[in-house]
């Protein structure tokens, strides 16, 4: 069984494992969601930040069933498919996380 990559939470240095949700604030780490979101909300919520997280939120469950599916899959053809899209997707999440974090950084 492949171990798990772990790293501290930025915000409330718990450990954070691959898997959760988390986000990435540029030149500072990872993050649990909750807590990202929640510093984000200390700043105040407008419309296009609320847009901005629930957009970044539906990413990110993305990943997380696009690693499963290719864990699952069979043949190397799909497995290879599933993480390149996975991997455009994180591209994607990191353009909206590097939006958000100005909203805290």
């Amino acid at each position: 069984m492949a171990r798990l990559k772990k790293w501290k939470c930025i915000i409330c240095g718990e450990d954070l494992i691959e898997g959760q949700r988390f986000g990435y604030v540029p030149g500072k780490g990872y993050a649990h969601i909750e807590c990202f979101y929640e510093r984000i909300a200390e700043r105040g919520l407008d419309r296009d930040t609320v847009a901005l997280m629930d957009a970044n939120e539906v990413l990110l469950y993305s990943i997380i069933r696009l690693k499963e599916a290719a864990r699952v899959a069979m043949s190397k053809e799909l497995k290879d498919e599933l993480v390149s899209i996975r991997r455009k997707i994180e591209d994607l999440v990191e353009e909206l996380e590097r939006k958000l974090s100005s909203k805290i950084y």
